[in-house]
């Protein structure tokens, strides 16, 4: 899981993509991790969309 550079929004990928365009304002990503902030890794699909729903949560506060 990783936040898009231009609007924090939260996201994952898989773990070779190398892009990924932002759901909340559309900028394309480049996936290096040099460039990006890796916030977390999951196992599987299901623990990614409940750790993306949680960052989210955690974000607003």
């Amino acid at each position: 899981m990783f936040a898009c550079p231009k609007c924090k929004s939260i996201r994952y990928a898989r773990e070779r993509q190398k892009t990924a365009k932002c759901l909340g304002c559309g900028y394309q990503i480049q996936i290096h991790s040099n460039k990006i902030m890796i916030l977390a890794r999951a196992k599987d699909i299901r623990e990614a969309v409940e750790t993306v729903k949680f960052l989210k949560v955690k974000m607003k506060r």
